[in-house]
């Protein structure tokens, strides 16, 4: 096992560019598996032979998202997980990049280089992505028996991860708002609903508010129900039926 700096200072002034981990990627593991896939191609040019490569996105309340842009790179890449060992693992611990070969004498990667040379590879190289504190993620390209990382490639792979980690954190902060935009969304038509409900109530009981509220926070207990379905049973209960609820920015003067 060899340790490697993070990203050489001779490829500071290369253009970068962003990758597309957004458009169409839904959920963590989309843009993981376009992460892997572009991985993949990237370094595969360089190599000159074929290159196979996953990852792994680690996100605090989540499971882990693996993706490979191959079925035995993604096999090897899980099996980390399952048994908590692997380059990956280190490589997003100690923020730089972790090379296991197939015949490397070192004991402490002997389980996971017998998984390795039995899916076929010869070599693995992990590096790491800078994310946020509270999101880890590392890519590991799988090169076949015979097949060395060269420093130049090495260089190269630690580039395409710095690349990357700024495609990923846009990603996740995107996923991020839109989720807080569906959450409050959720909320809104939940509070119209008991609100309305409450009007209802109101007008046929000739109560307050706090009086209507109660009698559907008291059905709730009774039936185990939320009361935003208490509220909408009342509201589908109606001659017109269960009115519409739409929300629509304001008019910018």
């Amino acid at each position: 096992m060899t340790a490697q700096p993070a990203v050489g200072s001779r490829r500071m002034d290369r253009p970068g560019f962003l990758l597309d981990l957004i458009s169409g990627a839904d959920t963590d593991l989309e843009s993981v598996q376009r992460l892997a896939d572009s991985a993949a191609v990237a370094l595969a040019g360089s190599a000159g032979v074929p290159v196979d490569a996953a990852a792994t996105l680690t996100r605090a309340g989540n499971l882990p998202a693996t993706a490979g842009s191959a079925t035995l790179a993604y096999n090897v890449a899980s099996s980390e997980d399952r048994y908590s060992d692997g380059p990956m693992a280190q490589a997003a611990a100690s923020a730089a990049s972790v090379q296991v070969t197939g015949d490397n004498s070192s004991q402490r990667w002997e389980a996971y280089r017998r998984r390795l040379v039995g899916a076929g590879y010869g070599t693995a190289l992990a590096v790491p992505l800078a994310l946020d504190p509270r999101s880890s993620c590392a890519l590991v390209f799988l090169g076949p028996a015979g097949f060395e990382f060269t420093p130049e490639l090495v260089g190269e792979a630690t580039w395409f991860a710095a690349v990357a980690s700024q495609s990923m954190k846009l990603a996740l902060e995107v996923r991020s708002v839109r989720s807080a935009g569906d959450n409050l969304k959720a909320v809104l038509e939940s509070r119209t609903s008991i609100d309305v409900a409450c009007g209802v109530i109101m007008a046929q009981n000739r109560c307050s508010y706090t009086d209507a509220f109660g009698k559907l926070a008291g059905v709730s207990r009774q039936r185990n129900l939320k009361v935003r379905s208490v509220a909408e049973n009342v509201l589908k209960a109606l001659p017109s039926g269960s009115p519409a609820t739409r929300f629509e920015p304001p008019a910018l003067a």
